[in-house]
């Protein structure tokens, strides 16, 4: 807590989401009640549930008052829409609940005032009743509705055990300690097949898959030992860090375009050339030139797509740039333009050319310059539309 608001004192906006298993668990068995899990899910019947709402005020609200005796205001209140889990495989789980919606709205009204929102693990669907809700559900919910920079799980435990696991090829490991320093999304997936795991060490590194690997998702998803203090802290502000760090590879969702991309493809750029800033190409033009061709794919469903062509002499161009309407302000076609950038110095060409109507401004931010159709390679300014009268712009690598 200590840390907690020694980052929101130098001006890091905290959203902070409540784990109250351990809590129920003591308030359960104080009560002699015991509860029925499936698969990690507590069954929520109506006897239960009273005693689930009274340990998620007792942790809101001794957080809240930690954050205040350090200076810091904390509020909390119910932001979490939900639903009922339901029946499942025959089970029915009563009361368990799951996310629907994060009232993002509010919580930006919050940060933007200096508070400190506290989310804890009880939800309301559209008629008031309360559901029990899977705390890290709430926080991955949260990454999905807002623009998180950083997700920290903070527990009771060491942060992610590397002891008796088979460990990825190029995964760091804190020397003498036995855990995780640094993984990738690669390193994730390596873990998550090749390892029999607990349900909550398996369980937080596929939400931080989850966060990371959407478009603009989160930079960066921590698991730290919270009984340690300064630990948060030294995870913040120190390269070696104390617990495990997991970030995205910038290139990860970028691969070369297939046959089956097609159409996709096709559909991307249908937009563009209707406006006038892309020119037309068949099925068959694509097909023929598939091998230039990239994809930004995240679960087999494609924001976007663009090209590089390699046309001797050291010249590239960059082509056929375009991107989900919805995924604009992403970062999708920003990560395809890097990409190529990166691919066209790793082929070791010289000079990266394209040509624009409407979108020079943003090719710019990319350290591309104004030239003229004189400066393009032969073959190319031979075949410049005189009519589309396209900007040329060039980057020298």
């Amino acid at each position: 807590m200590k840390d907690i608001i020694q980052l929101h004192d130098i001006g890091v906006q905290l959203i902070i989401v409540t784990g109250t298993r351990a809590t129920i668990a003591r308030n359960l068995g104080t009560a002699g009640i015991e509860s029925t899990f499936v698969k990690g899910i507590r069954i929520t019947p109506d006897t239960v549930l009273p005693h689930i709402k009274l340990a998620a005020m007792e942790v809101v609200q001794t957080i809240i008052s930690h954050l205040a005796a350090g200076g810091a205001n904390g509020i909390m209140g119910n932001w979490t829409k939900a639903r009922s889990l339901g029946v499942c495989n025959g089970i029915d789980f009563q009361w368990t609940g799951q996310v629907e919606k994060i009232k993002s709205d509010i919580v930006h009204k919050l940060l933007a005032q200096d508070f400190i929102p506290v989310l804890y693990n009880i939800g309301l669907n559209a008629n008031g009743d309360c559901y029990n809700l899977n705390s890290n559900q709430i926080t991955r919910q949260l990454c999905l509705d807002l623009d998180i920079e950083k997700l920290f799980f903070i527990r009771c435990q060491d942060a992610l055990p590397a002891k008796k696991l088979t460990i990825p090829p190029g995964a760091q490991v804190h020397p003498n300690v036995e855990i995780f320093s640094n993984i990738d999304l690669g390193h994730v997936d390596f873990i998550l097949n090749n390892n029999k795991l607990s349900l909550e060490n398996q369980e937080l590194l596929e939400h931080a898959k989850a966060v990371i690997s959407r478009p603009n998702g989160v930079n960066r998803v921590h698991i730290i030992d919270g009984r340690k203090e300064g630990r948060l802290l030294q995870e913040v502000f120190t390269s070696v860090g104390g617990g495990t760090m997991i970030y995205g590879n910038r290139y990860a969702h970028i691969r070369q375009a297939q046959f089956d991309d097609v159409p996709e493809i096709l559909h991307l750029m249908d937009g563009y050339i209707q406006k006038g800033n892309l020119v037309m190409r068949t099925d068959l033009d694509i097909k023929n030139q598939i091998d230039n061709y990239y994809i930004y794919e995240v679960d087999h469903a494609i924001y976007g797509c663009g090209a590089l062509y390699k046309l001797g002499h050291g010249w590239g161009e960059i082509g056929a740039i375009a991107v989900n309407p919805a995924y604009k302000s992403k970062g999708v076609g920003r990560g395809i333009m890097q990409y190529l950038i990166q691919s066209a110095r790793e082929k070791e060409l010289k000079t990266l050319f394209l040509l624009t109507t409407q979108a020079a401004d943003w090719f710019f931010e990319f350290g591309f310059i104004q030239g003229r159709p004189e400066d393009l390679p032969e073959h190319r300014k031979n075949n410049y539309n005189m009519e589309r009268n396209s900007r040329v712009l060039l980057l020298d690598l």
